[in-house]
């Protein structure tokens, strides 16, 4: 039997590889439509033009704000800018000289990339030990309640005490698995969803988890309709 030439095998490889080019091509086309078709681009953001340092009262019933400083915050490098559209911090104080720390962090668009620090990052940055973390619910109002966490830091000169929530779109993650987690499914449902950090906290001796949980009662109580939509998202207004 001859052995094949080179001009018989040229033309039956070639057919060969312009089929597996084409079909190459079309895979290549169908994921890119797929990918184009799965982009989000619902964009969630409640508050909008919107500013929280004007939907938040500088009076909440019994609270008064008294100082913007002494709150414990991220580390200052360069993702900081990008990590919120806007940030409150205030401290408010009781007629009985109590005082609770207010921070809200908000971020229009969550996209799975930056994401909020949470204070099981910053106060370790900051030199704090973590003596207590904990889940834990925080009741907002009847019907509304907001999956949280409970965290004790400390330091030689400083025990703080707190509750905090997060809030994707809405999803109210308490880990950073899970936090990554809820941008993704709501990525993959064609939403871009924002981003909230709520953490309420204080320093004076004898204001306890019950009293961080009256104030954040009290918070939602007292702003208008848009911002407890921010604050709870839409789900639970």
């Amino acid at each position: 039997m001859n052995k094949p030439t080179l001009i018989d095998v040229a033309p039956k490889s070639g057919l060969l590889g312009t089929r597996r080019e084409m079909l190459m091509g079309a895979g290549c086309l169908l994921a890119s439509g797929t990918a184009l078709a799965m982009k989000p681009r619902n964009q969630v953001d409640f508050l909008g033009k919107a500013t929280i340092e004007d939907l938040v009262p500088k009076r909440l019933a019994d609270w008064n704000f008294v100082d913007t400083s002494g709150l414990v915050l991220p580390p200052r490098d360069q993702m900081q800018e990008r990590l919120y559209t806007q940030l409150l911090t205030r401290t408010y104080a009781d007629p009985n000289g109590e005082q609770i720390m207010l921070l809200i962090a908000y971020n229009s668009m969550q996209d799975g990339v930056i994401q909020l620090h949470r204070p099981e990052i910053c106060y370790p940055a900051g030199g704090f030990r973590l003596t207590t973390i904990e889940p834990h619910i925080t009741p907002m109002a009847q019907n509304i309640d907001i999956p949280s966490r409970h965290i004790v830091a400390e330091t030689g000169l400083r025990r703080e005490e707190m509750i905090y929530w997060t809030r994707m779109g809405d999803y109210f993650p308490r880990r950073w698995s899970d936090q990554r987690w809820a941008v993704f499914v709501q990525n993959l449902h064609g939403d871009i969803p924002d981003g909230l950090l709520v953490r309420i906290s204080s320093i004076t001796q004898g204001v306890g988890i019950e009293m961080l949980d009256a104030f954040a009662r009290i918070l939602y109580a007292n702003v208008n309709p848009r911002m407890r939509q921010v604050l709870v998202g839409a789900k639970l207004r």
